[in-house]
């Protein structure tokens, strides 16, 4: 009893010793974490990448194996060159096109700010006359619009002469994206491969009862973040290309700024385009309220069809989480963590709602067999 008594004691005693150095060295711990955790950044950046392109890349393989009549091994290699040679192809786009259209769309809009606030101060005046309403002062509201249309312009003054060296930082990764982009080729060419490794592992290491479920949830997960991505990312890119063509047909100012704002915000489920809709009907106001109200109803229009029409054939209900929910993790989700939370609240909340409904079908399905 003595010994056992003492033994229990040195245990108490070691983790009371071990928590202290914890406590009193937490600093250095921390810090420890986070530069370990940094080295593990470009493998999982290549795993998301990966996971990304893993839809494109099965559709252009089953198409050259299928209709090219490739063998499967070099329809590999075509379908990897093929996906990779177009992300080159879409960021050096952004690079040379649209990065010069938006930057130059920000000075032109910081360069006139004087005009359009006075526009917008009269359109404003018109309207309020026209609305009957009197004695009502809107000079603190152009005070602070125009206070923060100078901070904006001093914040361009100091950006854009970084532009140059924020590129050459860009330059600088070149290696790191060299080596993510490498590691999700050879995770995309070999993920069969991958696929094995893991599941030996698991089951050299798991208990039994716990691999299926693990690995359903795995597969879960997996799935509901490549549904997300590409319809989301679909969707975006429609609406940013429709309200582009649209503005462009009608003739109104920042086609490219406002719809770069539209496809990127439209990447949040149901409030995002809204949001972009917002930002781009405020920019056309300080322009003309004319044409900010055109706008309006031409991104109402658009958001029908995208809706009604588009939205259900390209990419349907690849998320399976019913609207109500989806506004309800977005919320959420945009109260804890913002616009980050807000984009990764609904594949969450799916993953949560897929386990949570076959927990339930097979309970019921139990309960159904012990009646019968």
């Amino acid at each position: 009893m003595e010994r056992r008594s003492v033994r229990q004691w040195m245990v108490v005693m070691t983790y009371v010793v071990f928590l202290i150095i914890i406590i009193v060295h937490s600093g250095y711990i921390c810090r420890q974490l986070v530069f370990a955790g940094r080295q593990f950044i470009p493998v999982v950046s290549a795993g998301i990448l990966a996971l990304v392109l893993n839809h494109p890349y099965e559709y252009v393989r089953h198409f050259y194996e299928n209709k090219g009549k490739i063998p499967k091994k070099a329809a590999r290699t075509c379908s990897l060159l093929t996906v990779y040679l177009g992300v080159v192809g879409v960021v050096a786009a952004v690079f040379c096109f649209a990065l010069p259209r938006l930057i130059s769309s920000l000075q032109q809009f910081i360069e006139n700010r004087e005009a359009y606030m006075q526009a917008f101060e009269k359109s404003l005046v018109v309207l309020i006359e026209k609305a009957g309403i009197k004695n009502l002062d809107i000079s603190p509201l152009m005070e602070g619009i125009s206070g923060y249309l100078g901070r904006l312009d001093q914040t361009m003054d100091v950006l854009l002469p970084q532009m140059a060296r924020m590129t050459t930082g860009v330059f600088r990764t070149a290696a790191t994206v060299g080596i993510v982009t490498v590691l999700s080729a050879y995770i995309l060419f070999d993920k069969e491969k991958l696929e094995r490794q893991m599941k030996r592992l698991y089951r050299a290491y798991m208990p039994q009862a716990l691999y299926r479920p693990v690995k359903s949830m795995i597969l879960t997960g997996i799935e509901v973040f490549e549904n997300f991505v590409a319809g989301q990312g679909i969707e975006s890119l429609i609406l940013g290309s429709l309200c582009f063509a649209g503005m462009f047909i009608l003739g109104l100012e920042y086609s490219g700024l406002v719809s770069l704002i539209v496809g990127l915000t439209a990447f949040i489920p149901i409030l995002g385009a809204y949001i972009g809709g917002g930002v781009g009907a405020l920019l056309l106001m300080f322009i003309s309220m004319k044409k900010a109200v055109t706008f309006l109803i031409f991104f109402i229009i658009l958001q029908q069809v995208e809706n009604n029409l588009i939205y259900p054939r390209v990419v349907g209900k690849r998320t399976g989480l019913p609207g109500l929910w989806v506004l309800a993790a977005v919320t959420v989700g945009g109260g804890l963590a913002g616009i980050v939370g807000m984009v990764l609240s609904v594949p969450t909340a799916t993953f949560a709602y897929v386990l949570l409904s076959r927990g339930v079908a097979r309970r019921e399905e139990t309960d159904l067999q012990q009646r019968e």
